[in-house]
C-alpha cells in the first residue's frame, strides 16, 4: 500500500494536531493559511509572516520557521514519499517556492 494516496492522509500523523488550540497566521495582504475540511499534509504560511523563514505547519502540528535549505530536507523527513508539488497535500498560501531574502549579520 502507497504510503499517500490522492486525496487521503497517511494512517499515522507524525505530529498532534491542534486545530482548535492554534493561532491562525495572518499576513499583511490579509492571506491567511489553507482553511478546509482537510487540511493539506503541508501548509507554509504567508510570505511576509516572517522576514527570513517561512512558517510551515506539518501534519496540522504547529509552526516551524524553516529556511530554503531546510525545507526539503524537513518535509522529506517526516514524508519520505511526498509530492511536493501536489497541490492537494502541500498548500502554500502565497508565492511557491519563494523565501523572504537573508543578508548576512541579520539575526
Amino acid at each position: 500500500m502507497k504510503l499517500l494516496q490522492r486525496h487521503k492522509k497517511p494512517a499515522l500523523q507524525p505530529m498532534a494536531t491542534a486545530h482548535d488550540a492554534r493561532a491562525d497566521v495572518v499576513d499583511s495582504e490579509g492571506g491567511s493559511f489553507h482553511h478546509a475540511d482537510q487540511q493539506p499534509l503541508v501548509d507554509i504560511a504567508p510570505y511576509a509572516s516572517d522576514n527570513r523563514y517561512r512558517l510551515v505547519r506539518m501534519g496540522g502540528g504547529q509552526l516551524e520557521p524553516l529556511a530554503r535549505e531546510e525545507f526539503v530536507p524537513r518535509v522529506h523527513q517526516l514524508y519520505p514519499e511526498l509530492d511536493l508539488d501536489d497541490a492537494e497535500l502541500v498548500h502554500w498560501a502565497d508565492r511557491p517556492w519563494e523565501w523572504p531574502p537573508w543578508h548576512p549579520g541579520a539575526a
